[in-house]
C-alpha cells in the first residue's frame, strides 16, 4: 500500500508476524474489549487464525456464540487497529456486547484510528445486511462515546454504567433482504396479520436457520423506519415455496405485496427454480383475493398431509 492508504482487511490465513505483534501490544484487553491472542507464541498463531475463520463461518462455535468475523485496521502497510463483527445478535450481545468491538494499539492511539475503524466496520455490515447496528461502551469511556456518536450512534439508555447506541444502516424506506436481527419486528407483524398461522416454526432458531439456508431470497419492505411488509422465500432444488407474504393494514393497496413475492420470485428464477408454492387456509378471504389478483392459480389436485414429529421419534 501506498502512504496515507487505509484498509479494514478481513482476518486471513495469509496474516503474518505483524499481525500478531499488534495482538501482543494490545495485551488481554481493556475497557470491555477482549483479545485472546495476547499470549500466542508464532506455533500457535496458525490455529488461531483457523479458529477465527471457522467462528466467523459460523463452525464449531462455542455455546451462547454467535458468527464474529475479525479484520485488521492497516495503515501506510501497517496493522494499527482490531475490530469484530458479530454477525446478528442473541440474547447476551443485546444485554452487554452489541454487535462491535474493536481496539486500536497503544503506541498509535489518539490519531483518529478509533472513529476510521468503526466506520469501515460499519461498511462490513452493511456488507452482511445488518439493518441496525447496536455499539455498547462504559458510560465513564468519553473517548469512546465521542467516536459512536461521530458515527451517527444514536443513545438508546443507559444501563449499569453501560451506554447502549443504535446506528441504522438502512435508510428506512422500501424493500430490502430480512437479517435475523429483524426477528421481533416481523413476528409482531405476523401476530397482527390475520390469516398468517404461527408455530413451532417461527421460533427465532427455526427462522435464523431458514434464513441461512435460503440466503437472499426473503424480503421487508419499511416506511416510516418500520418494517411494514414481509415475505419468506426458500426452496429444496426443485421446487420454490413461499411463506409469510405480509403487509400491515394500514399499508395495503399499495402493491408492497405484490413487490415483496416479485422480488423472491426473481431470486428463485435465478437459482434456477421455475415454480413455486404457497399455502392459503381456505377462510383467509383478503389472501385469496390477492394471491388470486397478482396471478397465481389456485389447486384443486393435490391434497397436503401434515405430520408433526417433534418428540415423536426415537
Amino acid at each position: 500500500m501506498g502512504a496515507g492508504q487505509i484498509e479494514l482487511k478481513e482476518l486471513s490465513l495469509n496474516d503474518g508476524n505483524d499481525i500478531l505483534e499488534m495482538l501482543k501490544e494490545i495485551g488481554p484487553g481493556e475497557n470491555g474489549f477482549g483479545n485472546d491472542g495476547y499470549a500466542l507464541d508464532e506455533s500457535q498463531f496458525r490455529f488461531y487464525l483457523f479458529r477465527k475463520i471457522d467462528e466467523a463461518r459460523g463452525i464449531n462455535l462455542k455455546p451462547g456464540r454467535v458468527p464474529e468475523t475479525y479484520y485488521w485496521l492497516i495503515a501506510d502497510g501497517h496493522p494499527v487497529g482490531l475490530g469484530k463483527l458479530r454477525h446478528y445478535l442473541n440474547d447476551t450481545l443485546r444485554k452487554k456486547s452489541g454487535h462491535v468491538a474493536y481496539c486500536i494499539r497503544p503506541k498509535v492511539r489518539g490519531k483518529g484510528y478509533g472513529n476510521i475503524i468503526l466506520s469501515e466496520l460499519l461498511k462490513k455490515a452493511r456488507e452482511k445486511n445488518i439493518p441496525r447496528l447496536l455499539v455498547t461502551s462504559y458510560e465513564t469511556n468519553i473517548p469512546s462515546r465521542r467516536v459512536i456518536e461521530h458515527n451517527g450512534g444514536e443513545l438508546e439508555r443507559i444501563e449499569g454504567g453501560m451506554c447502549f447506541y443504535w446506528i441504522r444502516l438502512t435508510e428506512g424506506k422500501g424493500i430490502r433482504e430480512i437479517h435475523i436481527d429483524d426477528y421481533d419486528e416481523i413476528h409482531a407483524l405476523w401476530e397482527r396479520t390475520p390469516g398468517i398461522g404461527l408455530s413451532n416454526a417461527d421460533r427465532w432458531g427455526n427462522i435464523q436457520r431458514f434464513l441461512s439456508r435460503n440466503k437472499g431470497m426473503s424480503f421487508c419492505y419499511e416506511e416510516d423506519g418500520k418494517i411494514v411488509g414481509t415475505v419468506l422465500c426458500g426452496h429444496d432444488g426443485r421446487r420454490g415455496h413461499i411463506y409469510h407474504a405480509a403487509v400491515a393494514e394500514e399499508y395495503r393497496g399499495r402493491g408492497i405485496g405484490r413487490l415483496l413475492v416479485e422480488r423472491s420470485l426473481k431470486k428463485l428464477k435465478e437459482e434456477g427454480i421455475d415454480k413455486c408454492h404457497l399455502f392459503v387456509y381456505p377462510d383467509n378471504e383478503t389472501g385469496n383475493a390477492f394471491w388470486k389478483a397478482i396471478g397465481w392459480t389456485k389447486r384443486g389436485d393435490i391434497l397436503v398431509y401434515t405430520r408433526d414429529i417433534e418428540g415423536e421419534l426415537q
